[in-house]
């Protein structure tokens, strides 16, 4: 039980892989933090959690606020002592072939795919260099490294995430956060 008594805050942990790695984390003794920008469903999940023995709490975030995730990360920190993971799982995808895609499809996809783990880091990883430890772990899935036709704004961010995640974890050894 590698994650007893850690703390995971986990972006679009309202549902999907967010959901299930709350899940899977509780299930081996982490606290688990489920910031979604969609909070009832996120309440649910975490009423799941709770009822199955499990400890986890629900928050409204948009991954798009750099000040909302400030927000989490420092009450995070502050209720619980420390921040042991920060899962950037947010995500959002539109579909079509690029001369379908919207200037503000674009906005859409690069706030919340990009930014919005930019974001993540920005507001967690500075807590974790003082703590001297903690983990980041940044979805891409398998477009972040094979393109395909009619997921260009997905895969530009992806591939993106891929790139960020590399840099990060170089950087991030020598201070103690993986």
């Amino acid at each position: 039980m590698r994650a007893s008594g850690k703390i995971a805050i986990i972006t679009g942990g309202a549902s999907g892989i967010g959901a299930a790695l709350g899940r899977a984390l509780a299930k081996e003794g982490a606290e688990v933090v489920l910031a979604d920008r969609q909070p009832a469903l996120a309440e649910e999940v975490a009423a799941s959690i709770v009822a199955a023995g499990g400890r986890a709490t629900a928050t409204e975030l948009d991954v798009r606020s750099f000040e909302a995730f400030e927000h989490l990360a420092e009450s995070t920190l502050k209720r619980c002592g420390r921040i042991d993971y920060l899962f950037n799982n947010a995500g959002i995808a539109i579909g079509g072939e690029i001369d379908s895609f919207t200037v503000e499809d674009w906005h859409d996809v690069l706030d919340v795919n990009l930014k919005g783990v930019v974001y993540g880091i920005q507001a967690v990883y500075p807590r974790m260099i003082a703590q001297g430890f903690g983990h980041i772990v940044n979805t891409a899935s398998m477009a972040g490294l094979v393109a395909t036709a009619g997921e260009a704004s997905y895969g530009a961010t992806k591939h993106a995430v891929v790139a960020l995640s590399k840099s990060l974890r170089i950087e991030g050894k020598r201070r103690g956060v993986q």
